[in-house]
C-alpha cells in the first residue's frame, strides 16, 4: 500500500478503535479490510458472548464507554484495553464460569484463561480456536482479580470451572445442552457478526460522540420481523444537556462501506412507534435481517457528573469524562 493510503487508513481506523496511530498502522495488512472480521465462526460467536458480558457487567460509572479504553481487533484475536483496576475485577468476575449447585452456570461456559503474562491475560473457549486479550491494568491486578473470584465462589459454596483442564466440565456441558441449544441461541449466533463487529469498533462511542456514558443490553425481538426476529443490541448514548448528539456522524461511521458494518437504516420499522418517539432511536439492520442495532440518543443531567457533587471515589473518573467530552466537543464543533 502507498504511504499516503496507509496513513489515511490508520487515521481512520483510530476513530473506530481509539488505538494510537502507530498501533493502528502496525495492524493494517495488504489486501485485508482495515478492520477485519473475526476469521471463523467460533471466534465470531466468542466475541459476541464477550460483547454481551462487557455491556452486562457495565454497572459502574466509567471514564470510557463500557469501561474499555480502546480495542485492537485482529483476524484471530481481539485485545480489550480495560480502563481501571476496578473495571478489570468486575469484568473478569462476570466472565469466569462457576457452578451453582442448583445447576446454574454463571459466566461464559467453557471459558478458560490460556495465558497469564506481563501484558495481561488471554481468554479462550476450551477446545476451540478462539482468543481474546484483556490488558490495561498491571498483571498483578489480573492475578488478584482471579484470586478474589476464587474466594467469592468458595464463600458461596459454588465450584470454580475455569481452573479445570482444557475441556468443558460436565456441569458446563449439561448447562449448554439445557439452555443454549434452542431457537434463541440460533438467532443469537446468526447475528453474532453484529455483536462481534460492535466490539471491534467500540472506540467509535468516544471518538465520534461527546457522550458522558454509553450503556446497553441484549433485547428481545420486536414486531416487524418474521418469527422472533434477530437479537436486538440496544445501546443508550447519554449526553448532558446542551451537548449535540452527533447522531448522523455515528450512523455514517457504523454504516461506512470500508470501515463499518453491513447495515443500513431499518426503514421497515419506522411505523411501529409514533414519529416523536422514534426521532432519537436509530435502528440499523442487515439485508438478511439477522442482526439489529438500536442506537438510543438521550439527554440526562445527572448530578454525579458535576465534579462538586461527585463522590470521592468517582472524582478521578468524572474528571476524565469532563476532559473527554470537552475534547470531543472541540474536535467535532458545536453544531
Amino acid at each position: 500500500m502507498r504511504s499516503t493510503r496507509i496513513s489515511r487508513l490508520a487515521a481512520r481506523r483510530q476513530q473506530y478503535t481509539n488505538e494510537t496511530y502507530q498501533q493502528a498502522r502496525s495492524l493494517l495488512r495488504p489486501g485485508r479490510p482495515p478492520i477485519p472480521d473475526a476469521d471463523c465462526d467460533e471466534q465470531r460467536n466468542f466475541e459476541a458472548d464477550l460483547f454481551y458480558q462487557v455491556i452486562e457487567s457495565n454497572r459502574d460509572f466509567t471514564a470510557y464507554p463500557f469501561g474499555i479504553r480502546r480495542v485492537s481487533p485482529q483476524l484471530d484475536t481481539i485485545e480489550l484495553v480495560v480502563e481501571s483496576d476496578q473495571r478489570a475485577r468486575r469484568l473478569l468476575s462476570w466472565l469466569l464460569p462457576c457452578y451453582e449447585p442448583d445447576g446454574q452456570v454463571h459466566g461464559v461456559p467453557g471459558l478458560r484463561i490460556r495465558q497469564r503474562t506481563t501484558r495481561g491475560i488471554e481468554l479462550n473457549l476450551a477446545g476451540q480456536r478462539t482468543s481474546a486479550w484483556l490488558t490495561g491494568p498491571h498483571c498483578d491486578v489480573w492475578k488478584s482479580a482471579e484470586t478474589e473470584a476464587l474466594e467469592r465462589v468458595a464463600d458461596l459454596g459454588w465450584k470454580a470451572l475455569w481452573r479445570g483442564p482444557e475441556r468443558w466440565s460436565a456441569e458446563e456441558v449439561a448447562f449448554e445442552h439445557e439452555w443454549n441449544m434452542g431457537e434463541w441461541t440460533r438467532q443469537f449466533q446468526a447475528g453474532a457478526w453484529s455483536a462481534s463487529g460492535l466490539l471491534r469498533r467500540l472506540g467509535l462511542f468516544h471518538t465520534l460522540t461527546a457522550a458522558d456514558a454509553v450503556t446497553g443490553y441484549k433485547g428481545l425481538g420486536i414486531n416487524g420481523y418474521e418469527g422472533s426476529g434477530p437479537v436486538r443490541w440496544c445501546l443508550d448514548i447519554v449526553h448532558r444537556s446542551g451537548i449535540r448528539r452527533r447522531k448522523q456522524d455515528l450512523i455514517k461511521a457504523v454504516t461506512d462501506a470500508e470501515f463499518g458494518l453491513p447495515v443500513s437504516r431499518a426503514g421497515h420499522l419506522d411505523a411501529i412507534y409514533p414519529p416523536e418517539t422514534m426521532e432519537n432511536w436509530i435502528r440499523l439492520d442487515d439485508e438478511a435481517r439477522t442482526g439489529l442495532i438500536e442506537l438510543r440518543f438521550t439527554t440526562c443531567d445527572y448530578k454525579q457528573l458535576q465534579l462538586s457533587d461527585c463522590p470521592p471515589d468517582y472524582q478521578a473518573i468524572a474528571k476524565v469524562v469532563e476532559r473527554r467530552v470537552t475534547t470531543a466537543t472541540q474536535r467535532l464543533g458545536p453544531f
